[in-house]
């Protein structure tokens, strides 16, 4: 029988974070305790008032399909919210796309923009699909290397030099996952002075966007000047209304681009789910303490982690947002990848290898706080033993 897996799979991998949660669930099936740092989905239930106008919309016989660019009241009220929170001006009617959560919103701007052999910017570390989701339009992803000792902001002029005439789009994802860090707008005006000089598109992926802590403001690319025709900006309601499994997001972007980011959604998906884009309206029209309390959970949870690394001695950048932390392990005598395997396997606590996310993060790992504040202090409690045995080793 003949292998029948393409060649472009083959450059595909099985999620990182996916394998270790696969790996911390066999341990809870044989009985043994895990706490779970591994997976990037708040804890909290869905907000009440979102998940009653669920289902009042599958009561109302909402099952229909919609629009392929989505619900209309909803991408008027996503507009409404850009304008009043993101600086950015769209039209409902043609710039804005309801998509099936943000990694459909980023699978639609590659494939429909990149042809193969195209090269596409993205940070070491970042996000993995970014990179497969480039190889399966067979373009070329590019690494532009983030520096740790600057709270891993780009070197712009290292940046710049990756920069070939082949280069065609850069993804960009601030707040940032893994690193919880963010780009003030100094660095984004730096940022689109290359991007316009060099006529590059950027995706942005802004999921974390409402999860800042410390008085920080999220900025978006596309509210700087000469930047909202060259940009398709990626939102999701997953992490700041606990809506991952509603799988809504959306894309803002220049009417010109929407023509042709239109086709590839439509293809793959159609539309989005008719309820939950009800559901999302609801988010977006009804706001409540509930969201704040969430915020302000994370927060508690964002400094017990931070400050046992800090107690630690372990180099840990303070997170500016999202719900991740990044801490260098090597001063523990080992990398990222190995301290992952011993900390699950030896004390049950789950975290991701940092070189999931690129060849820089090699000797870190990456800790989700999207948990609760017991299973917090319980991990850091783990930690300081799992820590405290190996300097007596060495």
């Amino acid at each position: 029988m003949r292998d029948y897996e393409p060649e472009k799979m083959k450059k595909i991998a099985f999620a990182g974070i996916r394998r270790v949660r696969e790996k911390a669930e066999a341990m809870e099936r044989e009985g043994k305790n895990v706490v779970h740092f591994e997976i990037g989905q708040p804890d909290f239930v869905t907000p009440k008032y979102i998940r009653d106008a669920a289902c009042k919309s599958l009561q109302e016989g909402n099952t229909r399909y919609t629009s392929n660019f989505g619900n209309l009241d909803l991408r008027k009220a996503i507009a409404a919210k850009l304008e009043k929170e993101n600086n950015i001006h769209v039209n409902p009617a043609n710039e804005v796309i309801v998509t099936v959560g943000g990694e459909e919103a980023m699978s639609v701007a590659v494939l429909s923009l990149i042809d193969a052999g195209d090269e596409v910017l993205i940070s070491d570390p970042g996000y993995e699909p970014y990179a497969s989701i480039i190889k399966l339009a067979n373009a070329v992803p590019v690494y532009v290397p983030l520096e740790e000792e600057n709270n891993w902001k780009f070197n712009l002029d290292e940046l710049e030099a990756r920069i070939t005439e082949k280069t065609k789009m850069l993804i960009l994802c601030t707040p940032a996952n893994p690193t919880g860090t963010m780009m003030s707008r100094e660095n984004l005006e730096k940022l689109s002075e290359i991007c316009i000089k060099h006529d590059l598109l950027v995706v942005s992926d802004e999921a974390y966007e409402r999860v800042t802590y410390d008085g920080n403001k999220h900025i978006s690319i596309a509210s700087l000047p000469g930047m909202k025709e060259r940009t398709i900006t990626i939102h999701s309601f997953s992490k700041s209304y606990s809506m991952c499994g509603f799988r809504i997001g959306y894309i803002a972007t220049d009417k010109e681009l929407a023509r042709i980011l239109i086709r590839c959604h439509q293809k793959m998906v159609l539309c989005a789910t008719s309820f939950a884009q009800d559901a999302a309206l609801a988010a977006l029209q009804q706001e409540s303490d509930e969201i704040a309390h969430m915020l302000q959970e994370f927060d508690k949870r964002r400094m017990v982690i931070y400050n046992t690394f800090k107690e630690l001695e372990i180099p840990c950048n303070k997170p500016q947002a999202a719900f991740y932390v990044f801490p260098n392990v090597s001063c523990l005598g080992m990398d990222g990848q190995t301290f992952a395997e011993r900390f699950l396997e030896e004390y049950g606590v789950a975290t991701v290898p940092g070189v999931e996310f690129g060849e820089l993060g090699r000797n870190h790992i990456r800790i989700s706080y999207a948990t609760s504040l017991e299973q917090c202090e319980e991990g850091m409690r783990r930690l300081k033993e799992f820590v405290k045995k190996i300097r007596e080793e060495n």
